[in-house]
């Protein structure tokens, strides 16, 4: 049998094969090519579609449901024809389908098959289009290419001249316009909140079209020569009515959840802002309104006063404002739709409209900013509402990490065309732990850590050894290189002792800390995030709140005992009401030894009805691990649209299933 080296596109395409969750059809990430009528000319249109949405794999020699048929004495052919066509720069100008070991010949069943894994490319890349034709640029949807409507193709353009040259989308005049269609009230709390943050700003003393041509809301059109508003000075001091008029499906919407709802169905929220004409719907309007709501219940560390002057904020309070401030200014305001800013009992979601302008290990490497609408940077950098360009992302990150101990994330859905940042209030880390490492350090060389690095130190057990994949279980978006550099890091520091070499080190913490760490845990019993106890203290976990487990013992922990306890299913039961019929079936189901697949499916599916449960809840309930209930069953029942997910990224920490409409009716 070939061996093939861990991470070539050999070795992927075979793990991907193995796994009947994956191989069984094509995907928005794996496309299947016969090759028995010679080389597939389709193969360009899924490596447009690939390269233009989220990358993905390319198997010559497999038919539609996963088969494999093989390219037997063709592979060799087939491969040189790909590499020798894309080459040239005539079929299509963007290479990276060959450079750096991305075409492989992978044996499967004794048969050759040629792999292909394009790279998604960089913003400044697309479109990727074919023959030298702009209309020949395709999109990946699900299992099927198509082509990009003008709408997206125009989009993708706008996002490349962003990036490539000084374009701003918010800068273009708009005609017809002028300083009559900005709301007054607006530009003078801009101008106070500016004298008041920024005393001595040289722009202080204008007059209103003076500051508002500093600022890039108004200015002259070079090409016709007349005067107007930009699109960032009308979406940031406009009258409703105005935007409303120039922009009919401009949105901004802010909802906060209670919690109650989950029982009140005719309740929908408890409370909502939105356009409806009741005040001006303007962005800096919206920020002044929502910008409280959502950090009403932070403690402030000094005093509280009614504006939003920085001097006593926390460090929290200064991540959501960077948070929403980000959203306002990263929107893609060309686009249908805008701002959905929700705040609920777990947390905070800010949606906006467009795509990232950069990787998402670029974003949160800080010191780099791409930005989509300049003007708008602007007027919140002069009004004193952000910091420097490139630091916002590390803002949120730190501040919401000290606080919450929680890493924000962000996640884009190109099929929507949105991106999704989510700050969640529950703790994944302990408290206690991280200030026992913080003293075993010194305040000094602890705080000058990275939040990534202070996370990686709070998820190594004090009882045993992990490795970096171990680790990337619970950080999925972090690279194994990446991740190594880390780990690498914190040992030659001294603050990880390790053992084995190259992919085969594990780490754990140096002993003096391990008994530091196990000294306060004796002094003080932690309860961490209402749970009975901490999985960091050897305890059970509660996943009554459809909580995260922690690393143990260097592998993943299933949130739950084997040893399941009776007080949590009693509990469960009782929190979602379940029937009276459907506990009795529960319970058996819970006695027997084994089960088929079609059980276990309809009891995933019975349990799911009418409300959402996390795997940890069903691993519970359903007395299965973890992994085999991801692996064997929720993957398969969310693929073939029998479950939903409620969050976009499928690896959210608060991710929950739900039974779909067409389901419901049919369990």
């Amino acid at each position: 049998m070939i061996h093939y080296s861990r991470g070539s596109v050999a070795a992927e395409v075979l793990a991907m094969y193995k796994d009947r969750n994956v191989w069984t059809e094509a995907t928005s990430k794996l496309e299947f090519k016969s090759g028995k009528k010679g080389f597939p000319t389709s193969v360009w249109t899924s490596y447009s579609a690939f390269a233009n949405t989220k990358g993905g794999y390319i198997i010559i020699g497999v038919q539609n449901d996963g088969t494999i048929e093989g390219i037997d004495g063709k592979a060799e052919i087939y491969r040189d024809e790909f590499v020798n066509i894309l080459s040239s720069g005539n079929k299509c100008d963007y290479t990276a389908g060959v450079e750096g070991g991305n075409i492989a010949i992978v044996e499967i069943e004794n048969h050759e098959v040629l792999a292909i894994r394009v790279r998604s490319a960089s913003v400044e890349q697309k479109p990727v289009f074919l023959d030298g034709k702009l209309h020949l640029s395709y999109m990946r949807n699900m299992e099927g290419d198509r082509k990009c409507s003008p709408q997206e193709l125009s989009r993708m353009i706008r996002d490349r001249d962003v990036v490539n040259t000084r374009y701003t989308v918010d800068g273009d005049v708009i005609p017809n316009t002028g300083i009559s269609d900005l709301d007054a009230e607006t530009i003078q709390l801009f101008r106070e909140e500016m004298n008041s943050t920024r005393a001595n700003h040289a722009w202080g003393l204008l007059d209103n079209e003076s500051l508002l041509t500093k600022l890039g809301a108004y200015r002259t059109d070079r090409q016709t020569g007349k005067k107007g508003l930009t699109l960032a000075g009308l979406l940031m001091f406009g009258r409703t009515e105005t935007i409303m008029e120039l922009h009919p499906n401009y949105r901004l919407d802010f909802y906060e959840f209670d919690g109650s709802e989950q029982f009140n169905t005719e309740q929908r929220w408890a409370d909502r802002l939105t356009v409806d004409g009741t005040w001006e719907a303007n962005l800096y309007q919206f920020f002044r309104l929502v910008w409280p709501r959502l950090t009403a219940d932070f403690k402030r560390p000094f005093r509280l006063v009614s504006s939003m002057k920085r001097v006593d904020d926390s460090t929290a309070h200064e991540a959501v404002r960077e948070a929403l401030a980000n959203a306002l200014i990263h929107n893609d305001y060309i686009l249908d739709g805008g701002i959905q800013i929700y705040k609920r009992p777990d947390g905070m979601t800010l949606v906006n409209k467009g795509t990232l302008l950069m990787s998402e290990k670029e974003l949160f490497a800080g010191g780099n900013s791409r930005c989509r609408n300049k003007n708008l940077q602007k007027m919140f950098k002069v009004a004193g509402l952000v910091d420097e360009a490139g630091t916002g992302v590390d803002k949120i990150t730190r501040g919401w990490f000290e606080h919450y101990l929680s890493m924000p994330e962000v996640s884009e859905n190109k099929d929507a065309v949105t991106i999704t940042w989510s700050l969640p209030y529950a703790a994944m880390l302990s408290k206690r732990d991280m200030v026992v490492q913080c003293a075993y350090m010194g305040s000094e060389v602890y705080n000058r850590l990275s939040v990534l690095e202070k996370v990686v130190l709070l998820m190594i057990p004090r009882d045993g050894y992990v490795s970096n994949a171990d680790l990337r279980k619970f950080l999925p978006r972090l690279h194994a290189a990446d991740l190594g550099r880390i780990l690498g890091k914190l040992r030659d520091a001294g603050y990880l002792d390790s053992k084995g070499r190259s992919s085969a080190m594990r780490y754990t913490l140096p002993a003096p800390l391990i008994a530091m760490m196990k000294d306060a845990s004796n002094q003080e019993s932690s309860v961490l995030n209402g749970g009975k106890s901490s999985v960091l203290n050897g305890g059970k976990s509660s996943v009554l709140n459809g909580g995260k487990s922690s690393v143990l013992n260097g592998a993943e922990a299933t949130a739950i005992d084997d040893e399941r306890s009776g007080d949590d299913i009693s509990m469960l039961e009782k929190k979602f009401m379940l029937s009276d019929d459907l506990r009795h079936d529960l319970k058996t189901y819970r006695k027997k030894q084994r089960h088929t697949r079609a059980e276990t499916d309809v009891m995933v599916l019975r349990l799911c009805r009418g409300r959402y449960l996390s795997i940890a809840q069903l691993s519970v309930l359903m007395n299965l691990g973890i992994a085999a209930l991801r692996r064997d069953c929720i993957s398969s029942l969310v693929r073939h649209g029998k479950l939903v997910h409620r969050e976009e990224k499928t690896t959210h920490k608060a991710q929950a299933y739900t039974t779909s409409k067409d389901q419901e009716n049919n369990i």
